[in-house]
């Protein structure tokens, strides 16, 4: 299901917004895959609107809170005018990931992750295959971000049907679809309880 939004101005109608709903369709066999977690509602749409609604996000052009960030970037990357997977999404996602979680470039990036995603969306059945997943996932990201990463000749899939580029693809989708449904699910439990942050405190107690 892709959701199509446009707005009327000038009395012209504009297209604005084109959103592929291709991760939401992949986040239940990705849940499948690692043992049903993280968790994958389905939620009323009435719901989801006026938890949306109660952000205030409204008209805002640039995000001014760690909540907005994430749903900003999730704009990005479920998008459907950049039709098809790239390596510019696992960016975008990690943005969207590390902004909901409220991860700072001072912190142990990853440990901080993995420590407030499992807080949040409770513990898994498959610690070691989930942690595997998201070090494969971060080290996707810094490769291309650092320009170590081998770089598919744009449209060249389209005329080539080699098993490299069958692999190179199934690893980017596998990727993109895993990190989009941390995303999903994480926002699901926002909307289930109500809440309209997350805030995490490391404390220390002595007894």
């Amino acid at each position: 299901m892709n959701i199509r939004s446009s707005i009327e101005l000038n009395d012209r109608s504009i297209e604005e917004i084109n959103l592929t709903g291709v991760y939401f369709e992949c986040a239940t066999t990705v849940s499948h895959k690692f043992g049903g977690w993280p968790e994958i509602r389905i939620i009323p749409i009435k719901y989801v609107v006026e938890w949306y609604d109660s952000l205030k996000v409204g008209l805002k052009i640039k995000a001014e809170n760690n909540m907005e960030r994430a749903l900003f970037s999730a704009l990005y990357f479920c998008h459907d005018t950049y039709s098809g997977y790239n390596p510019t999404l696992i960016v975008w996602i990690i943005q969207a990931l590390e902004s909901f979680y409220g991860i700072s470039s001072n912190d142990s990036i990853i440990k901080a992750l993995k420590n407030r995603i499992f807080l949040h969306l409770g513990q898994t059945s498959q610690p070691k295959k989930v942690n595997k997943k998201i070090n494969e996932f971060y080290d996707y990201r810094s490769k291309f971000v650092h320009g170590d990463m081998e770089i598919m000749r744009l449209g060249g899939d389209k005329f080539l049907r080699e098993d490299y580029i069958d692999d190179y693809n199934l690893k980017l989708i596998d990727l993109c679809d895993f990190g989009a449904t941390l995303i999903i699910s994480s926002i699901q439990k926002m909307i289930i309880a109500g809440a309209k942050s997350v805030g995490f405190n490391e404390t220390i107690n002595y007894k």
